[in-house]
């Protein structure tokens, strides 16, 4: 079914255009006072000093223009990926889902304020300049986003989980295999910050544990991490289900799986194995990237706070779960081998797998199910 051209669904399209309409300038100026942040916002900094004290309209600077490419507010379907880095049909789903939870009467109607947050996230404009653009009142970006924040991680943190289904794993080439873990940093308000993804086979994001700083080892994240601990307890994976950990910070544990070290034989089972290994840990890398692609998460450094920055991450990690249930691809990166490289400064890798694994031992069963394995993949040609 063709999606409505217009930004906003049917019951509230009235609401936009009196907000767009030519003299809506001087009535927003009029009820400004009526407009105030968010009741229910995070306890994060004070704003900007430009609204912690703003001055007259008058004397106002312009805020940055918006690229010449980024079409907002969206006038045409097409202009949604561009706008919104979703497609027609998701905005208009994610507003009939969203509307009840986000609307609040101090606030412009629930279709704009999700197309504000959106509009924040994907491109990473600042607050003036999406309020200059929408023609609303300067305070409405801000709330919109932390308003959006919210809803989701309080109401929606099964959009981030593994399946119910226990036996829902890979198929090829690594059978049993049921994602692969990374630990992905981004530049942050006060520093660097680390996240800790597992993806699935179609780079659905399983697991995400994000704030920790950015100095950690990949090994210090997953000890400190709450997936660490239900894993070694049973109740996330089944007695033959593992992960494979992408970086050489991980050690060789019976649920996760590390390639074999040094220089292996061509066309043996470990070079196999070893093959099959970096095969499976592709959904996890192409899950990053397409985090990556989020404006907000690009320029995350500029985020108010670090406790902010972190439900950015958890916001867009959302998002590109329901995109991918909806088979909507405008937010994912491209399935490139060549396009890892560019993990170079997120990803934290080493050619030694266990690197930095002090205080762990080899468990017997890990080296006994990392061979069995190998075995498997004696007549499979796993792909590079």
């Amino acid at each position: 079914m063709t999606p409505p051209p217009l930004l906003l669904t049917a019951h509230s399209a009235a609401a936009l255009l009196l907000l767009l309409g030519p003299d809506a300038r001087a009535r927003k100026r009029r009820r400004r006072g009526e407009v105030g942040p968010d009741p229910d916002a995070d306890p994060d900094p004070a704003p900007a000093p430009q609204q912690a004290a703003p001055a007259p309209p008058e004397q106002e600077p312009p805020p940055p223009p918006a690229p010449l490419h980024l079409p907002l507010p969206p006038t045409s379907p097409d202009h949604y990926p561009l706008a919104f880095r979703v497609s027609a049909p998701t905005f208009h789903f994610l507003s009939g889902l969203l509307d009840p939870l986000l609307s609040d009467p101090a606030l412009p109607p629930a279709p704009v304020l999700l197309a504000l947050a959106l509009a924040r996230l994907a491109s990473g404009l600042p607050y003036p300049a999406l309020a200059a653009l929408f023609r609303v009142p300067p305070s409405a970006p801000r709330a919109a986003s932390r308003r959006l924040r919210r809803v989701l991680l309080a109401n929606f943190r099964f959009w981030l989980a593994f399946p119910s289904d226990p036996t829902s794993a890979y198929s090829a080439p690594l059978p049993s295999c049921r994602g692969a873990l990374c630990c992905a940093r981004f530049a942050g308000p006060a520093g660097p910050l680390a996240a800790q993804l597992v993806a699935g086979a179609s780079s659905r994001v399983l697991s995400l544990a994000a704030g920790f700083r950015g100095d950690r080892t990949d090994l210090e994240v997953l000890r400190l991490s709450s997936l660490f601990q239900e894993v070694e307890q049973g109740r996330v994976l089944e007695p033959a289900q593992y992960l494979v950990g992408d970086g050489g910070g991980y050690p060789l544990l019976p649920w996760l799986m590390v390639p074999f070290r040094g220089p292996v034989v061509p066309g043996s089972p470990e070079a196999a194995f070893n093959a099959a290994h970096r095969a499976m840990r592709r959904p996890v890398r192409r899950a990053v990237r397409s985090l990556m692609g989020w404006g907000a998460i690009a320029r995350l450094h500029e985020e108010e706070s670090p406790r902010a920055a972190v439900a950015c991450i958890g916001t867009c990690a959302m998002l590109h779960n329901v995109l991918l249930t909806r088979e909507d691809y405008s937010a994912l990166a491209p399935d490139e081998a060549e396009a890892e490289s560019d993990l170079g400064e997120v990803l934290c890798q080493g050619d030694d797998a266990g690197a930095g694994s002090e205080g762990f031992q080899v468990d017997g069963r890990a080296l006994v199910m990392r061979s069995a394995l190998a075995a498997t993949m004696r007549d499979l040609r796993a792909p590079d």
